[in-house]
């Protein structure tokens, strides 16, 4: 037999229709959404590079920033792949090593531009560029500023 919600047999069908108010309980912790690129820490990173790889990477690029450094060559010292190179050196730098390699070579025109008298053209030479249009637009679009706004600018 088929029991609708008019029939006074079904009282507990009218309980179990009930409208339920949402309120929100104080005891709760209430989530927040962090800002864009924020990361958080859940302790020790699982994955990524060993920290032996890592410094030798680190210390190639350093030694050899005037010259052409390819992905390959760094996951050949790797001893990696170069897709399974390029995700492991992201998840332990945060950068993938091309971002990485620009990132050091605007560091070391930063010294240079700071330090000496050098050319523009010259800088960008010896930190690795390949002309100085390219540096030029990579300092530009990591500093906020041209090379020789940031030359005049520094003490």
């Amino acid at each position: 037999m088929l029991r609708t919600m008019n029939d006074p047999e079904s009282e507990c069908s009218r309980e179990a229709f009930r409208p339920v108010l949402l309120q929100p309980e104080s005891d709760l912790p209430v989530p927040r959404l962090l800002p864009s690129g924020t990361t958080v820490s859940a302790g020790v990173a699982r994955g990524g590079l060993a920290p032996r790889v890592l410094r030798r990477i680190r210390d190639y690029i350093d030694g050899n920033i005037d010259q052409r450094i390819s992905v390959e060559l760094l996951a050949g010292l790797a001893n990696l792949s170069v897709c399974y190179f390029v995700r492991a050196f992201k998840q332990s730098m945060g950068v993938t090593p091309h971002d990485y390699l620009i990132r050091q070579r605007v560091e070391r025109t930063k010294q240079l531009l700071s330090g000496t008298d050098m050319p523009l053209s010259e800088i960008a030479l010896a930190a690795g560029f390949a002309d100085q249009s390219h540096f030029a637009r990579r300092f530009r679009q990591h500093v906020g500023m041209s090379p020789r706004d940031y030359r005049w600018s520094s003490p």
